[in-house]
This record gives structure tokens, C-alpha cells and sequence, in this order.
């Protein structure tokens, strides 16, 4: 029930390839994993983090105290949608999508609000907040029956791109609870960012194959524009996997080639102001990692695969760091997670705490979702050969 306290079971141990101590901080009580890495989820003193678990039957929202595990459940009610939530670091309140309806949870009394709801017809994607804790941001899309579900994460991402689903995006102001319509378009859209230090500033992305989609856009609400920051060559580049830093640059992922069907042989993060100044692209020695996240200084990141041999086939049972250099990036393998990549919950998708100094992430190595915590320590890790 909402309210009830449990305490999970913090077990330490060293990586055997680098090490590095990783921390267990869930106990294999059902399934438990983080909301999804881009968004806020730990708050600001660095205290605890934003959990979702379906340890009593349900998938539910939880808070974990890093000191000591202590976890305590904030919602009990179904049609709770953990992907769509998100933390208010400085205030200490929890939005999320229940359904159709958006809704907030004070932490101090467990106080809950239903803030609005989306038209029928249509299902909440993503939900982000700003640092002033004034305005969140999410999209909503047209629900359609597919025929390409097999159960992977990403089975009908393919169909729904070429069902091309009417899609809106929102940007909510908190204080006057009214919804603003930024955006709306016959297309898939998902990944809704807002600025963290400018409101007026939202990052989305078309989804699709991504050789196939112009995929990363921009909109700015004060001009009332919309316009996409990198201009992808379609066939040639794909970019994803888009994120803003702590400071309120854009960083994601990228491959390239020179010729319709070539291998891709250049692999790299671009980092780009929301105006489209000071681009900077870096190339990895080999392939990239996934889900990569930068710390809150801006001087290292963190990816979910650790390729750091030219053939390395088990790449993607590893956590890795990443320091950027000149127009390179030098790639560590940090720590095994040794997932099984079947669902979202169980995607590692890395964030940094708040101090820089651990890497959060989710793995089901053993069966269920729990949720690590890793030393950030570069001098432990494996570099790459090249």
C-alpha cells in the first residue's frame, strides 16, 4: 500500500575482470528497475533515487535511500506507467502518468493530485521537468492495434513509423496546471526532453528505423519553432538516443557511411548548443556504446556496452566509461551487468549520481530487474586497445 516502508538488502562486491565495487541495491523482490535514464530521477542532495517494482503484485512507484535501502511506496493504483515519471529534485515530488491521467505525489505527506488527462484514443509517452520544478514536458500518442508484436522491446517501432500515428506534444506549467500545445504531427514521437536550465527549449525525436527518420528535433516555444538541430543524412546517418547535459547542451549517438549500403564505420557522440552553435562530434576507436549519459561536470561519460576490441562479441555484457579527448573518445570497460536485454526494465540505461562519483544502473542477471550502483573509477577500468 502506499506508505509502507520496506528495507532492501545492500550487498557489495568486487568486479572480477576491474575490481570496481558494484553495489546491489534491490533484493530480488519481483522486479525492480529506474525510470528511464534521461529524466530526473535522484534528488538534489544526492539521497535517494525515483525506483519502480512490482515487489507486491503490481508495478508500482518507489523512492530508495542510497544509505541504507530503505524503500518506500508512493502510488497504489493500477495503470501506473513507470517510464512516465519523473522526480521534482528540489521540491521532493513525483509526476507520473496513471493511464490516461497525469498525477503528482508530494513526498513529505504522500499527498496525490490529478493534474489532467489526455484524450481518449491516445497513451502518455516520456515526462521530464525542468530544474525550476515549473514546467513539464511529454508527448501523447494515437493508440493503434499492430500486427508485428513479438514481444521485443522494439518489434513494432518499424510499423508504427509507417502508420505514421497523429502525435502531440505538451509542455505543462505547473503552477497554473494548464497544458500548452508545442507541437503536433502525423508521426511517431517519443524521447520528450525539456531544457533542464530553459523551459522554452524542448528536445523530442521522431522514432523509426533511424536510417529512415530525420530524428532529432527542436522546438522553442517562445519563437514558436520547430526545427531539427543536426541535418541527418537520410540512408547514410543515424543518430539517437538524444539527451541534454547538466548544462543544457544536447549530446546523442551517431553512425555514419559514405554509401548506400556500406557498413557503417564511423561511430560517435555529437555534442551541439539548442541553437545549433559549437557542434562537436567524436569518434569511438570501434563501435559505440548504447544509452550513453554524461556526469554532471560534463567530463565523463557512461554507455551500457563496453566495446573495446575490434571483435568483441560479448561487448554488450558491459558497463563502460568514457572520456573525451581531442575528436576522439577513449573508451574503459568499467564493470560486467550482464543483462539480458529482453525488456525495457531490464536495459541497464546509466545516469551518474549526483556527486559524479557512482555509475546507477539496471540489470536482471539472475532472473529479475534490480538496480546496481557502480564506482565511477576511470583508473580501474580496462582500456580500450586502440
Amino acid at each position: 500500500m502506499k506508505g509502507d516502508v520496506y528495507y532492501s538488502t545492500i550487498t557489495r562486491k568486487q568486479d572480477e575482470l576491474t575490481g570496481v565495487e558494484v553495489i546491489q541495491l534491490t533484493d530480488n523482490s519481483g522486479d525492480t528497475y529506474h525510470p528511464y535514464f534521461t529524466k530526473t530521477l535522484i534528488d538534489s542532495e544526492n539521497n535517494y533515487i525515483l525506483l519502480a517494482s512490482n515487489r507486491t503484485g503490481s508495478m508500482q512507484l518507489y523512492t530508495l535511500r542510497f544509505k541504507d535501502g530503505q524503500m518506500v511506496q508512493i502510488t497504489d493504483r493500477e495503470g501506473v506507467i513507470p517510464f512516465s515519471s519523473v522526480l521534482d529534485a528540489w521540491h521532493h515530488i513525483v509526476y507520473y502518468f496513471a493511464d490516461r491521467t497525469l498525477m503528482r505525489v508530494r513526498l513529505d505527506n504522500l499527498e496525490i493530485e490529478e493534474l489532467m488527462q489526455i484524450p481518449l484514443g491516445f497513451k502518455a509517452s516520456d515526462l521530464s521537468i525542468d530544474n525550476s520544478g515549473k514546467f513539464l514536458a511529454f508527448s501523447y500518442v494515437e493508440h493503434m492495434e499492430l500486427c508485428t508484436e513479438t514481444g521485443g522491446t522494439y518489434s513494432t517501432h518499424r510499423e508504427k513509423h509507417f502508420r505514421r500515428p497523429t502525435s502531440v506534444v505538451i509542455r505543462y506549467d505547473i503552477e497554473r496546471t494548464t497544458p500548452y500545445v508545442v507541437w503536433g504531427e502525423g508521426q511517431y514521437i517519443s524521447h520528450v526532453n525539456i531544457s533542464p536550465v530553459d523551459s522554452n527549449i524542448i528536445l523530442f525525436c521522431h522514432e523509426g528505423p533511424w536510417l529512415q527518420v530525420q530524428r532529432m528535433w527542436t522546438a522553442r516555444i517562445d519563437h514558436d519553432k520547430v526545427y531539427p538541430l543536426v541535418d541527418q543524412k537520410v540512408n547514410l546517418e543515424r543518430i539517437g538516443h538524444e539527451f541534454f547535459t547538466a548544462s543544457g547542451r544536447i549530446g546523442a549517438q551517431y553512425s555514419s557511411r559514405e554509401t548506400i549500403g556500406d557498413e557503417f564505420l564511423r561511430h560517435g557522440d555529437i555534442f551541439i548548443n539548442v541553437d545549433g552553435s559549437n557542434e562537436r562530434r567524436y569518434d569511438y576507436p570501434y563501435t559505440r556504446p548504447s544509452h550513453v549519459q554524461m556526469n554532471y561536470q560534463e567530463t565523463m561519460g557512461v554507455g551500457d556496452r563496453a566495446p573495446i576490441r575490434e571483435v568483441m562479441e560479448d561487448k554488450g555484457n558491459y558497463m563502460s566509461l568514457l572520456r573525451y579527448e581531442g575528436d576522439t573518445i577513449e573508451v574503459g570497460l568499467l564493470c560486467a551487468h550482464g543483462t539480458s536485454w529482453r525488456s525495457q526494465m531490464s536495459h541497464p540505461h546509466p545516469l551518474f549520481t549526483r556527486d559524479d562519483q557512482h555509475i546507477v544502473f539496471s540489470s536482471d542477471l539472475g532472473g529479475r530487474s534490480n538496480v546496481y550502483l557502480a564506482r565511477a573509477d576511470w583508473d580501474k577500468t580496462i582500456k580500450s586497445d586502440k
